[in-house]
């Protein structure tokens, strides 16, 4: 533990130097987090919270410190209208997220940049539920990704050409397991872009499917993605950082190429329907930093812990960080002579 924590105050005081010595402009920070999901007015507002405005208070002073700042929308905007899944007989009515569509102002305000729209809950009113919520976060300036349609978009934030894509295995939306629609996706965001970002929302959910494995997940029948071999399909294709969700726990990270990937960024602020019990109600906001040409410098796990009935707070117990360091070494085993992830949350090269 003595000899961890002396090569974190070295490691500390070298990026101090090194941040000197580089132009700010040379080194690019991106923010991931897992699922957000702030309320449902479906059935009826009863699972809305009283104070919306609220739920992101404690972090967003670390959200909006990135240059780039990105979350999974586990739902749609939506305030009225649409098909809602269970008249289909495919879900519970309880598993029906339908955030208000003034709801976007709050995820904007938390410092968030863009949102992956690629999972199994943007469609949870059918059709119109996705279309909806691309119209909200065009017409607020939310950029966003992952329907079928619409799965990619570029722009520019400090003066830095940012590619940004979202998969899933799910209907509506880029679809991950398609090997040569990823790769011409990234490809092309890759060859205008100075950095690209790539989310999907793939694999089981729960504390059993913690671990990363190298095949195709299969989920209470529905075959949910092979998250290793389309992060390594996106790397080959040009996308720099990987910020993967969808099995609502924490996942390993691995650096594939100079390019980091992390495998699922868990439950990040999720209110009243989920549930957040052990592993589930904490996760990582995992801060990146690259150079201008995508490749991985170091990163930080800031870990946080949801409250009852759904919202995140620092975690000094640095649950998540814990979870990583652990899944890490079991699933990558490999990274052990690659990259460090030390005690304080820093993740760097060896």
């Amino acid at each position: 533990m003595k000899e961890q924590s002396a090569k974190t105050v070295i490691f500390v005081i070298v990026l101090s130097v090194f941040s000197v010595l580089c132009a700010e402009t040379d080194t690019v920070s991106v923010i991931g987090v897992g699922d957000l999901m702030l309320g449902t007015s479906f059935p009826d507002r009863s699972a809305l919270p009283l104070y919306p405005e609220r739920l992101l208070k404690q972090v967003d002073d670390i959200l909006r410190s990135a240059d780039l700042s990105v979350a999974n929308l586990e739902g749609c905007l939506m305030d009225s209208g649409g098909t809602p899944k269970d008249s289909w007989g495919k879900t519970e009515r309880s598993f029906i997220f339908r955030m208000p569509e003034s709801y976007v102002h709050h995820i904007l305000d938390a410092g968030f940049d863009a949102v992956g729209l690629a999972n199994n809950h943007v469609r949870d009113m059918g059709y119109q539920s996705y279309r909806r919520t691309m119209e909200v976060c065009d017409s607020t300036g939310l950029r966003h990704a992952g329907i079928y349609s619409a799965p990619a978009d570029t722009f520019t934030i400090n003066g830095i050409r940012f590619g940004f894509a979202a998969f899933s295995p799910h209907w509506a939306t880029a679809r991950m397991h398609d090997d040569d629609k990823v790769t011409r996706i990234i490809s092309e965001l890759d060859e205008h872009s100075d950095i690209v970002v790539a989310m999907f929302h793939g694999g089981g959910e729960g504390e059993e499917y913690a671990h990363t494995p190298r095949v195709n997940e299969n989920y209470k029948g529905s075959i949910r993605g092979n998250a290793y071999r389309f992060a390594h399909t996106a790397v080959d294709a040009g996308a720099d950082i990987i910020f993967g969700s969808g099995p609502h726990v924490t996942r390993a990270v691995e650096l594939y190429r100079d390019r980091l990937i992390a495998y699922s960024l868990g439950n990040f602020c999720t209110y009243r329907r989920f549930n957040l019990q052990g592993s589930r109600g904490v996760a990582p906001i995992l801060k990146v930093f690259t150079d201008r040409d995508g490749a991985f410098l170091y990163a930080r796990v800031f870990s946080i812990l949801q409250h009852y009935p759904g919202y995140p707070a620092l975690d000094n117990a640095h649950r998540a960080l814990k979870e990583m360091q652990a899944l890490t070494m079991e699933d990558f085993p490999e990274m052990d002579s690659v990259l460090v992830i030390d005690d304080s949350g820093y993740i760097y090269k060896r």
